[in-house]
């Protein structure tokens, strides 16, 4: 997804993530916050689309239940976040890192990834919105000549 942000782009081997769902069923009914966070994390590293929002459900879960693992989750729900192309909330749990902790290197490249990501996708849309109002300029111009 991003070059810049190499942690968009990682992805966790299957047998990995197989074994951190293991762990977390054999933990059912109750997994550990620990259990629960690996298997989340696995999820968010996922290329599954459905996987990652898997993760990022778990993730919300511990935010409200796990104070001490709040850091990590954060900054995790952001990277989901940016994997679903859900640019405003990346931005605002990176922005909820950078308050606590200014100079969090995670944070600060995930605002970065986001706000370059933002923006290439702006200039894509200008593109596109110009090259449709050339095509419609040029229909406009054929019908009005073939009428003379």
């Amino acid at each position: 997804m991003s070059s810049q942000f190499p942690e968009a782009d990682t992805t966790l081997p299957a047998k990995d993530l197989a074994a951190f769902r293991k762990q977390y069923e054999a933990e059912m009914p109750h997994p550990s916050a620990d259990t629960t966070f690996n298997l989340a994390w696995g999820l968010v590293h996922s290329p599954s689309a459905s996987d990652i929002a898997a993760g990022e459900r778990l993730l919300l879960e511990l935010h409200k239940t796990a104070p001490h693992l709040r850091r990590d989750v954060r900054y995790y729900l952001g990277l989901a976040a940016f994997k679903q192309a859900k640019f405003a909330d990346a931005r605002t749990y990176a922005e909820a890192l950078l308050r606590d902790e200014p100079q969090n290197t995670q944070a600060l490249a995930l605002l970065d990834a986001v706000n370059q990501q933002v923006q290439r996708d702006g200039l894509i849309g200008m593109a596109i919105v110009g090259g449709a109002v050339a095509a419609v300029g040029l229909a406009v111009k054929i019908l009005a000549s073939s009428r003379r």
